[in-house]
C-alpha cells in the first residue's frame, strides 16, 4: 500500500511538471485535444448532399430530356396546375407594342430668334468695313483688325471676310451674291428681309427629313417643345415642308414680302435666307427607342393554363415544341417546390444516418479512425465509388442497346467497388474496412435500381478482398487480392444465375461472368496504383512503406551508421527488443522495429555530444554548463523529427521520434546543476538563480501508442544494460524491472494503452533477448601448441570471457556505464 502511494505520488507531480513545461514554452496544453468541428461537419454536409443527389431519381432533378422529333418513352401528366407561358404570343404582342409606339420629333418654337442671332453675328463681322474704324465702337483687338483691313483695298477686305461671314450664317453664298451685298453695305434692311422670309415658312414647319416623317403617316407622330417639353399628336404630316419645299417657299414669297427692293438685291437675299434656313423639327431617335422598350416592357407574358392531371405528351407521340414547352415548365415549377425539399430531406436523414454510424464505430470499434484527415479519405473514397456506381448506370443503357445480350446487371458486376475497402484495410486495418464494406454496398445497390441482389455480390467481395490484404507485404499484393475477388465474383455470378432460373450456359450468364472477373481484376489494379499516392497525399504508413524504410541502406541508416556508430548499433537492438515484445501484446511489430531503427537519427547532427558515439575520447559535456549539455540532448528529438518529416518517414514514425523520451527528466545534468547551485551558494555566499526541474525534461508529449510506449521502454533499457557489471540473468531481470517500475511511476505510460500486463510481457521479452545477448560461454583454457590455438581460433573463440566483457569496449569502459546513464537521465 506504501508503494502504491508513492507511485500515484510521483504520477501527480509528474503530470504538474509536465503541464507547467507546457505552459512555459508557450503550448496551451489543452490545444489540439479536440480537432475542430468545422472540417467535419463539412465533410458530412458534403457527403450528406452527395448521398441525396444520388438517391433522387434522375427524372425528378432533370426531368426533361426530349427534343423536337423525339418519341415518348412514357405517358407524362401534369402533377400541379401550373401557368405555361406561350412566347410566341408574347413576342408578338411586344412587337406589336414596339411598331404602335409613336416617333418623337422635337419643335423649336423659337427659330427666328436663333436665325437673328446668327445673322446678327454675320454682319457684325463685316459691317465694321463700312464705319469709320475711330468711331465704330469697337475698341481693342476689333479697333486694330479694322485698321489692318483698311490698309487692304476695299475688295480685298471685302471678301477676306467671306468665310467667316459664311460661318457665321451657317450656309454659303456666290460670290455674286456677296458683293450685291457689299455694295448696300450689309444694310439691316437686308437682315429684316431675311427674317421676314424665314417666318413665312417656320410658320408651317420645316422638317429635317419629310421622307421618315411620311413612314409614320398613319399613326402619326409626338411633337414635343423644345422650349416647355410640350407634346402634342400630330396626324396631319402633309403640311410639313422639307427643306427643299421651303427654300421654294421662300423664293415665291419673296415678290410679295421684298417688292420694293431690286431684282438683284431680292435674289441676294433669298440666297442668304435660303443659306441660313433650318429645319425647326427634328427626329430624335433615343427618345423614340426609349419609348419603344417602356412599350415593350409593359406587356406582360402570355399565359395558358394546363390543368393537374392533364396528359402533357403520350407514350409512343411524337414531341413537339408545345410539349417540351410544357414539360420544361413543371420540371421547373417542380424543382421550385418539390424536389428542392426531396433533397434537402433526404440529405437531413443521409447526414444522420452517415454522423451516427461515425460515432458508433469510434466508440465502439477499436482502432476505427476519427482523426479529420482519416475521415477526409473515408468520405472521398466513398464519394468517388458512389458517383462511379451512380455513372455506370447510365453505361449500362448504352451497352444494353447496342449489345443486347449484355444486362444491366452484369455492367454492374465491373464496378470495381472492392478498391475501396482494399485501401481502407491496406491503411486503417480489417475492423474499418468491413463496416465500410457494408456501408458502401448497401448504398450502391440502393442507386442501382435497388437490386440487393448487388448487396450480396459486393460485400463477398470486398470482404474476400480485404482478408487477402490484412498482411501487405509488397506491392502486388493487392493485385492477388484482386485475382482472388476475380475467382470469387464468377462463383457468385453462377450462383444467382441458378437461383434465378436462368440457363448457365447462355451469352448474358457468360458475359456476366467475364465482366466480374474483369472488375475483381481491376479492383486490384485500381488499388495496386492509388495506394502509393493516397501514402503520399495523406502521410499515411503501410507496412509496405515500413518495409522500404526498414532497409538498411536507407540514406538515414547509412548517415546514422556512419556518423554516429554508437547510436547506429544501440538503434538495431532497440529495434531487436521492441519486435519481440510487441508481438508478444499484439501489437504492430513492424512499425515498433522500423520506429526504433530512426528513433534516434536526430543525433546525426551532434554525434559527439552522444557518449555511445565517444568510443572513450573525450567528453564535450565536461565543458559546458549543465543547462546547455540539457538542451543538447533534448534537441535530438526535435532534430529528428525534422529529418523525419524532410525524409517522408511518416506521421507515425514521427509521432515515435517526438514521444520516445515523453517528458522524461536528464536527471544527470539537474543533479549536476543543483551541485553546481550549492557550489556557487558557498562560495559567494549570495542568492543565485533557480535551477528548474522543467529545464531538465523532454518537451514530450508522452507515448500515445503501444509502439511508443515500446520504443521509450527499449531505448531505457538497452542504453541501462551496458552498465550492468557482471550481467547474470538475475542482474538483467533487476536492471529491467528497476527501469520499468520507474518509468511507469513517472507516468510517462499514462497516455498509452500499455496495461500492468503488457509491461510484464515486455519485461519478460527484454529480459529474454538482453540474457540471450550477454550469455555466458565456457572460459577454454591457452592452446599447448600452434595446432591448438588455430583449432580455438576456428571455433571463433580467443580464449576470454566475453561475459565478463562489455559489448563496446573494456571492463575500463564498464566503469564509466553508470557515470553515462546518469548523463541519459536514467538513473
Amino acid at each position: 500500500m506504501q508503494f502504491l502511494r508513492k507511485a500515484r505520488q510521483r504520477l501527480a507531480a509528474g503530470r504538474k511538471a509536465t503541464l507547467s513545461l507546457e505552459r512555459r514554452n508557450g503550448v496551451d496544453p489543452t490545444a489540439g485535444m479536440v480537432p475542430p468541428a468545422w472540417p467535419r461537419l463539412l465533410m458530412l454536409g458534403g457527403l450528406s448532399l452527395l448521398l441525396a443527389l444520388l438517391t433522387t431519381p434522375y427524372h425528378l432533378l432533370l426531368p426533361v430530356q426530349y427534343q423536337v422529333g423525339d418519341v415518348a418513352e412514357r405517358n407524362v401528366r401534369a402533377v400541379r396546375d401550373f401557368l405555361v407561358p406561350d412566347e410566341a404570343a408574347t413576342e408578338q404582342r411586344r412587337q406589336e407594342a414596339a411598331t404602335n409606339s409613336l416617333a418623337v420629333y422635337d419643335l423649336d418654337e423659337e427659330p427666328i430668334r436663333n436665325l437673328r442671332q446668327r445673322l446678327a453675328s454675320a454682319f457684325a463681322v463685316v459691317r465694321p468695313l463700312f464705319l469709320d474704324t475711330g468711331s465704330s465702337g469697337r475698341g481693342g483687338e476689333g479697333g486694330a483688325r479694322g485698321l489692318r483691313e483698311m490698309q487692304k483695298s476695299p475688295r480685298e477686305q471685302v471678301f477676306a471676310l467671306k468665310k467667316e461671314f459664311e460661318a457665321k450664317v451657317g450656309g454659303t453664298l456666290s460670290d455674286r451674291d456677296y458683293a450685291i451685298l457689299v455694295q448696300e453695305k450689309f444694310d439691316p434692311r437686308l437682315e429684316e428681309g431675311v427674317t421676314r422670309l424665314a417666318e413665312s415658312v417656320f410658320a408651317v414647319g420645316v422638317v429635317s427629313n419629310k421622307t421618315l416623317l411620311l413612314s409614320q403617316l398613319q399613326r402619326g407622330v409626338i411633337l414635343r417643345s423644345i422650349q416647355n417639353g410640350a407634346e402634342s399628336h400630330i396626324r396631319d404630316l402633309l403640311g410639313f415642308l422639307s427643306l427643299d419645299e421651303a427654300k421654294r417657299q421662300m423664293r415665291l414669297r419673296a415678290g410679295v414680302l421684298l417688292e420694293e427692293e431690286k431684282r438683284p438685291v431680292l435674289e441676294a437675299v433669298v440666297h442668304l435666307a435660303q443659306a441660313a434656313l433650318q429645319p425647326n423639327i427634328t427626329f430624335n431617335l433615343n427618345e423614340t427607342e426609349i419609348r419603344k422598350q417602356r412599350a415593350v416592357e409593359t406587356i406582360r407574358p402570355a399565359l395558358f393554363q394546363v390543368k393537374k392531371g392533364e396528359m402533357l405528351i403520350r407514350e409512343g407521340q411524337r414531341v413537339g415544341a408545345e410539349h417540351i414547352l410544357k414539360l420544361e415548365t413543371q420540371a421547373r415549377s417542380g424543382l421550385q417546390r418539390g424536389v428542392i425539399f426531396t433533397v434537402v430531406g433526404t440529405a437531413l436523414m443521409a447526414g444522420l444516418l452517415v454522423w451516427l454510424s461515425a460515432y458508433a464505430a469510434g466508440r465502439y470499434i477499436s482502432g476505427f479512425p476519427t482523426g479529420t484527415r482519416d475521415l477526409l479519405f473515408l468520405t472521398s473514397c466513398l464519394g468517388l465509388l458512389l458517383v462511379l456506381a451512380k455513372l455506370s448506370a447510365g453505361v449500362a443503357d448504352a451497352l444494353t442497346t447496342t449489345f443486347p445480350f449484355i444486362s444491366p446487371a452484369a455492367v454492374y458486376c465491373l464496378l470495381p467497388l472492392a478498391a475501396g475497402p482494399m485501401l481502407v484495410a491496406i491503411f486503417f486495418g480489417p475492423a474499418s474496412a468491413i463496416l465500410f464494406a457494408i456501408v458502401l454496398a448497401v448504398l450502391s445497390a440502393f442507386l442501382l435500381e435497388r437490386q440487393f441482389n448487388l448487396l450480396f455480390y459486393y460485400l463477398i467481395g470486398s470482404l474476400v478482398a480485404i482478408h487477402r490484404v490484412e498482411d501487405t507485404q509488397d506491392r502486388t499484393t493487392p493485385l492477388k487480392a484482386g485475382l482472388a475477388v476475380s475467382l470469387v465474383n464468377a462463383v457468385v455470378i453462377v450462383i444467382f444465375t441458378l437461383t434465378v432460373d436462368e440457363p448457365l450456359l447462355s451469352a448474358r450468364t457468360g458475359a456476366a461472368v467475364i465482366l466480374g472477373v474483369a472488375g475483381g481484376m481491376l479492383s486490384g489494379v485500381i488499388t495496386t496504383g492509388l495506394s502509393p499516392m493516397v501514402e503520399w497525399a495523406f502521410d499515411y504508413t503501410t507496412s509496405v512503406k515500413l518495409l522500404e524504410l526498414a532497409n538498411m541502406e536507407q540514406p538515414l541508416l547509412r548517415g546514422l551508421m556512419v556518423q554516429a556508430p554508437g547510436s547506429y548499433h544501440h538503434s538495431l537492438m532497440v529495434g531487436n527488443m521492441v519486435e519481440a515484445a510487441a508481438k508478444s501484446i499484439g501489437a504492430n511489430a513492424l512499425l515498433a522495429r522500423v520506429a526504433a531503427y530512426y528513433h534516434d537519427i536526430g543525433k546525426i547532427k551532434k554525434p559527439l555530444y552522444f557518449v555511445e558515439n565517444q568510443a572513450g575520447g573525450e567528453n564535450r559535456h565536461e565543458r559546458l554548463a549543465p543547462s546547455m549539455s540539457s538542451l543538447i540532448l533534448i534537441s535530438h528529438v526535435r532534430d529528428g523529427v525534422e529529418l523525419a518529416k524532410d525524409h517522408h518517414l511518416g506521421k507515425a514514425i514521427q509521432d515515435i521520434i517526438q514521444q520516445h523520451h515523453g517528458t522524461g527528466v536528464i536527471s544527470y545534468f539537474y543533479q549536476k546543476a543543483i551541485d553546481l547551485q550549492e557550489k556557487l551558494k558557498s562560495s559567494k555566499g549570495g542568492e543565485v538563480s533557480p535551477v528548474l526541474l522543467e529545464d531538465y525534461r523532454y518537451p514530450g508529449p508522452k507515448p500515445q501508442t503501444k509502439e511508443a510506449g515500446l520504443v521509450l521502454l527499449a531505448d531505457a533499457v538497452e542504453a541501462a544494460s551496458r552498465t550492468v557489471t557482471e550481467p547474470t540473468a538475475a542482474r538483467i531481470q533487476g536492471m529491467v524491472q528497476k527501469i520499468t517500475n520507474k518509468i511507469f511511476t513517472d507516468g510517462q505510460l499514462d497516455e498509452c494503452e500499455l496495461t500492468l500486463k503488457d509491461l510484464h510481457e515486455i519485461a519478460k521479452s527484454f529480459i529474454q533477448i538482453l540474457t540471450a545477448i550477454f550469455h555466458q560461454r565456457i572460459d577454454y583454457p591457452e592452446p599447448a601448441a600452434k595446432g591448438l590455438e588455430g583449432r580455438a581460433r576456428a571455433d571463433g573463440d580467443s580464449g576470454s570471457k566475453p561475459a565478463k566483457r562489455d559489448r563496446n569496449g573494456s571492463r575500463e569502459d564498464r566503469g564509466k556505464g553508470k557515470e553515462d546513464l546518469k548523463r541519459l537521465g536514467l538513473s
